[in-house]
């Protein structure tokens, strides 16, 4: 997966206050994310508290060892992208200082987490979500704002306002001015075909430039960081005077870790071109499974699929099927020879600071048991 991010301070403001992530949470799981806010709570921009609320919960979820075992279901994740969003919106709502008479700090956020070839998207506000597939670019989130396009005429007729600066819309739906049960994000997700890009966009970046342009910028042959440059170019020269940032993923259900990527060669054989893109994506993924699984400190016990007693290092759950450990070590030892407490424990995922102490616990349990 390729991914570039632009963003523009834009010419009428002081400062940026539109925030982003992106951000692999496992080797099938990459989160996107984009905010547009205003405000801050002691001293922080209301779109960073937000992005961050939605990152620690969902990364706190997936990452942390989670007992019993259990795979994750799209429903789950439609849940946790609700609750990520709610906790974000209680942090901006209770730390920015906003009263049922004044808003004091509001923000969008657009979230999309990529899971294998699923695209689950979460929405709240006029930040949007776009699937490039052909070339041809979709929006896949509305927006929640009214843009004031016509205005009273003397005679008392409306006419279409023309002015000289891009309209600035109000929002219909923020994070941070009311509870969170008011405010349940727009969830869906989307089965994704291989090439697929998606990208992101605040309002700032979108407004004032026509969808085939968009999309042109988007599908041209140059890097992820280039084209996503394009579109902001393009929103200053339409008269953007707001932030504008833009992220864009290009093959959306490869996953690997965010890097810089080298703008393709258009004289490259394209034979040659699949097999390095996908020697390439092969050693990314490999070295984030390898790095993930050395550098994780939860251990385990638990049984395999033969009942023989295993060490495992990682979480005793999955991922739709992809699972979150990997096996240290097995022992000739069958769950079933062991005590009943202790089978249940295993069932669950027993768990064991260091290898060492899972050799002398499957050795004293084996022992008293004969």
């Amino acid at each position: 997966m390729e991914i570039g991010v632009a963003t523009d301070i834009g010419a009428g403001q002081r400062a940026n206050d539109d925030a982003w992530c992106v951000e692999q949470l496992h080797p099938n799981v990459t989160l996107l994310a984009i905010a547009d806010g205003f405000g801050r709570a002691d001293g922080v921009q209301a779109s960073a508290i937000v992005v961050d609320g939605v990152r620690e919960v969902i990364r706190r979820e997936l990452l942390r060892a989670t007992f019993p075992q259990r795979s994750l279901t799209p429903t789950n994740i439609r849940e946790l992208l609700t609750e990520a969003f709610a906790e974000a919106n209680d942090r901006l709502l209770h730390g920015g200082g906003s009263t049922d008479d004044h808003v004091a700090a509001a923000s969008t956020c657009t979230a999309v987490l990529l899971v294998d070839d699923k695209a689950f998207v979460a929405h709240v506000g006029d930040s949007r979500a776009f699937l490039m597939r052909r070339n041809e670019l979709v929006q896949l989130t509305p927006d929640e704002s009214i843009v004031p396009e016509f205005v009273r005429s003397g005679g008392g007729k409306q006419r279409l306002a023309r002015p000289q600066r891009i309209t600035r819309p109000l929002l219909t739906r923020v994070l941070g001015v009311e509870e969170a049960a008011a405010v349940p994000p727009r969830v869906a997700h989307y089965t994704l075909h291989a090439r697929d890009a998606v990208a992101l966009c605040t309002d700032g970046a979108y407004r004032g430039v026509a969808l085939s342009d968009l999309q042109a910028a988007l599908s041209a042959r140059e890097s992820v960081h280039e084209c996503a440059a394009r579109v902001v170019a393009l929103a200053r020269g339409a008269g953007g005077a707001d932030n504008a940032t833009v992220i864009l993923a290009r093959e959306a259900t490869v996953h690997g870790s965010p890097s810089d990527a080298a703008p393709r060669r258009r004289g490259t054989p394209r034979p040659l071109l699949i097999v390095s893109t996908a020697l390439a994506v092969f050693v990314v993924a490999t070295t984030g499974l390898v790095g993930w699984w050395v550098g994780d400190n939860h251990l385990y016990l638990g049984a395999d699929s033969g009942g023989r007693v295993a060490l495992y290092a990682g979480a005793p759950a999955s991922v739709f099927g992809v699972p979150l450990h990997v096996t240290r070590k097995t022992y000739p030892v069958l769950e079933e020879s062991l005590p009943a407490d202790v089978q249940a424990k295993l069932h669950e995922g027993l768990p064991i600071s260091k290898a060492a102490d899972a050799d002398a616990f499957v050795l004293l349990k084996g022992h008293t048991q004969k």
